[in-house]
């Protein structure tokens, strides 16, 4: 069951939110991505084993920005 917050200060409502706004263009990143998969994939030829690798590195690296700024945002709305 989750528990009622209440009183939740400003400035840490402030801070999440900037938090999650950062969050949106890793989004758009790994869809950008996920389209550039689906379109190596469906192609009839072979890929470099590479290619793959550096696209799964970029993948990788806006994941991690994208944890950290969720991470940042519940933190400072559970008050961490």
């Amino acid at each position: 069951m989750a528990k009622k917050r209440t009183g939740i200060d400003g400035t840490r409502v402030s801070s999440a939110i900037d938090a999650l706004d950062e969050i949106e263009p890793g989004l758009q990143h790994l869809s950008g991505l996920i389209t550039v998969l689906k379109i190596l994939g469906e192609a009839d030829e072979s890929i470099e084993p590479i290619a793959i690798s550096s696209l799964a590195g970029c993948a990788g690296e806006t994941l991690d920005r994208i944890e950290q700024c969720w991470r940042t945002a519940i933190g400072g709305l559970r008050g961490r």
